[in-house]
């Protein structure tokens, strides 16, 4: 375990605001919206915030304050529960995300002892150059980092890819976690079902799942394929960063979190160089593929379906077909970024899991 620091160097950041001051814009068709992709005004907005508003030293200043590890080469956050020692917890997120996400959460979460790392090819953890960084490579990491700081057992929560991951730390290492909280199903991880045994309100959730697919499943596409292709253009470009990933937090989001956070999460991914490696999560699951069977574990599911380009609300007894499902809840705010849009929902609905798991 080595203590880590966040620093940027001026130069990067001096930088950035060059590039973002000289974009070259694209015109756009009129009165189109966000039906052809990100809309113009609005990046030209977020654009002009990241390169004249926002203060990366201030989010600096405020990261620094955490306990920051680096772990054979996992990057992770570590704080510790109010009375000393509480239920470890390692909490996972997804992409287009980062550790930012539960940042807002930590102070929530006063009751465990809270372990937030860094996917691999994310932020400040480096993602090994080969191929088959899969959830289970992942979950096997985690299982090893939560042992080596001294956790036999110990809870696990997590959203997109964290859910795949977490999925597959109960999966694995049942006698090691007591339980899980997942905000999202992972496509790779839904219930494989023939038509006629659907329930009316499965098949409902499925339709509208497809609609989702076939508006929204483009970036999947090239990314479990080409994500090298792609990486070189948002590598080089921060308007096209901005512009790729925000599309995604507005389509996902039930309320697009502020220019502040967004710009947080995109000076991550840009002065780390993160984003070509992030996406390859999507190429490694796509061709080295888990096998998942049921997960005895106790899962708690917490249901945020409100996005602006909806994906649908999943029947309990679907997803009963892959987990033990000991609590669901279903919020009436939020989407996919759950963590970050509803942080106090999030919070108190896995605390009042855990506890209840606890006290059994």
């Amino acid at each position: 375990m080595e203590r880590f620091r966040i620093h940027v160097a001026d130069e990067v950041l001096d930088d950035l605001r060059v590039r973002l001051r000289r974009t070259r814009w694209p015109n756009q068709v009129p009165g189109i919206g966000w039906k052809q992709g990100t809309e113009l005004e609005w990046l030209r907005r977020l654009v002009s915030y990241w390169a004249d508003e926002f203060d990366w030293r201030v989010w600096e200043r405020k990261l620094n304050a955490l306990d920051h590890f680096t772990w054979e080469g996992i990057h992770f956050v570590h704080r510790r529960a109010v009375c000393g020692r509480g239920v470890p917890l390692i909490l996972t997120h997804g992409w287009p995300s980062s550790f930012l996400d539960y940042v807002d959460m930590l102070p929530m979460l006063e009751d465990f002892d809270v372990v937030v790392p860094s996917l691999p090819g994310y932020g400040f953890s480096p993602r090994p150059l080969e191929a088959g960084t899969n959830y289970r490579h992942v979950s096997e990491r985690w299982h090893r980092l939560m042992t080596a700081l001294g956790y036999s057992r110990y809870a696990a929560a997590g959203n997109d890819f964290g859910s795949g991951v977490t999925t597959l730390l109960a999966l694995d290492h049942p006698e090691s976690v007591i339980g899980i909280h997942l905000t999202t199903l992972e496509s790779d991880i839904a219930p494989n079902v023939d038509d006629a045994d659907l329930t009316d309100g499965e098949r409902s959730f499925l339709a509208v799942n497809r609609e989702w697919d076939r508006t929204e499943r483009g970036y999947s596409a090239i990314q479990s394929t080409k994500p090298q292709t792609v990486g070189y253009g948002l590598n080089d470009s921060p308007a096209g960063l901005a512009a790729y990933l925000g599309e995604k937090w507005h389509s996902w989001s039930d309320d697009t979190p502020s220019e502040e956070f967004l710009c947080a999460t995109l000076t991550l991914y840009w002065v780390t160089q993160t984003i070509t490696t992030s996406m390859r999560d999507y190429w490694d699951n796509r061709w080295y593929p888990v096998k998942p069977t049921y997960v005895g574990t106790p899962t708690a599911f917490g249901v945020f379906a409100h996005q602006t380009v909806p994906e649908g609300e999943p029947p309990r007894s679907y997803l009963e077909r892959v987990y033990n499902i000991q609590r669901w809840t279903v919020f009436p705010h939020g989407g996919h970024f759950a963590p970050v849009e509803e942080p106090a929902a999030v919070a108190g609905d896995l605390t009042a899991f855990f506890r209840g798991l606890s006290s059994r």
